[in-house]
Formats: C-alpha cells, structure tokens, sequence
C-alpha cells in the first residue's frame, strides 16, 4: 500500500515546477538524442546517495529506465512532482567552485529525490548537486 509509504511530503522544490507531462517530454527527449545525462539519486533521510552518468533507454507509463557503462536503472516516476530548469552544484565536493547545470528533478512522494542534469558528468560518489 504506497499510502503507508508516504511519510513526508515534498512541500519544497527548488526550480520552476512543470507538469508531469512536461517532464516525460523532457525524457523522451532525451531518449530520441540518446544525450548523455547526470544521475544523482538521494534516498529517503539520506540512506543512500547514488550518482552516475546514463542515457534514457525508456520513458514511459511513469517509468524511467536509464542505462550507463555496466548498470542500470529503473525508477518509478508516477506520483512525482518536477521541477526543471538552471541548478548550483559542486563538481568536486566539498571544494569550489560550483557550476550551473540545466536539471530536470523528480520529489517522488515516498521521499526521494531524483536529478537528472544535461551535460553533468559525476566525479565521485558524494553528494553531489546540493542546491544553493
């Protein structure tokens, strides 16, 4: 049952909020270009921290499946809320300087929080993309 999932909300977004029929448009995109994408998935309360560099292998039915250089993903977009547009991140946490990247990002409803960013190539496994 997903409504006993839901602990928290997002109430807080950073970026223009878009509808999700946008964002899966922004996807498919994606996906048509195969254009090379950042992932930085955070957890629920920070339990785990994972980023990578992909492409869109599908975009649909609120399914997000990505595929990189020996792994994939596959998430469960359908009850998220987006937000797309210019975000501050730190390429080589914690040191300076940050850089702007376009993302497109994913609150899903059981916590998580999903950056997809055009052009960001991960440098570590660290948290990545704090917003400024």
């Amino acid at each position: 049952n997903l409504g006993t999932m839901i602990e928290k909300e997002w109430k807080e977004t950073v970026g223009t909020a878009i509808p999700p029929e946008d964002a899966w448009r922004v996807l498919d995109d994606w996906r048509a270009k195969q254009k090379e994408i950042g992932l930085l998935y955070c957890g629920r309360s920070g339990t785990a921290v994972l980023s990578a560099l992909c492409t869109v292998r599908t975009a649909r039915n609120g399914v997000l499946q990505l595929k990189g250089e020996g792994a994939g993903a596959s998430l469960n977009l359908k009850l998220a809320k987006f937000t797309y547009g210019p975000m501050q991140v730190w390429p080589r946490w914690p040191a300076p300087p940050t850089v702007e990247v376009l993302a497109l990002q994913a609150y899903l409803a059981t916590g998580e929080w999903v950056v997809l960013a055009e052009g960001y190539v991960p440098k570590e496994l660290s948290p990545l993309a704090l917003p400024m």
